[in-house]
């Protein structure tokens, strides 16, 4: 497991059963969907990565988290990959179902179904 503490996002990796697991915790800043890329490097290089990203921890959601999040998409797309969301409060959850942002990322209840969806 690592922990990369950045500006007001701190993130917490792990890796589980070929998934990546990211949980990042806190607010983030203006330029924050720039590190996503320099920061997991070492992952968003392998061909048909397999990312988490459980936001249970987060503390705020605005422009800069979901910029955040676009960020991920782009990378894991680039190598084929599958990204996954998890966790989303209540009011996260809102958000994303009226939002154009809903069709963009594969949301499930919590880290075990994000996890278990493929292998059914």
């Amino acid at each position: 497991m690592a922990t990369l503490e950045i500006g007001w996002v701190n993130y917490r990796i792990t890796e589980v059963n070929d998934w990546v697991i990211v949980h990042p915790s806190g607010k983030a800043e203006n330029n924050e969907p720039l590190r996503v890329k320099y920061l997991f490097h070492r992952w968003l290089t392998q061909k048909g990565i397999r990312v988490i990203v459980d936001l249970k921890e987060i503390s705020h959601f605005g422009v800069w988290e979901m910029g955040l999040l676009t960020s991920f998409k782009k990378e894991v797309d680039q190598r084929a990959g599958i990204l996954r969301l998890c966790n989303l409060s209540s009011c996260l959850q809102g958000y994303f179902q009226h939002d154009r942002f809903a069709e963009q990322f594969e949301i499930y209840r919590d880290l075990e179904c994000a996890m278990e969806a493929e292998r059914n």
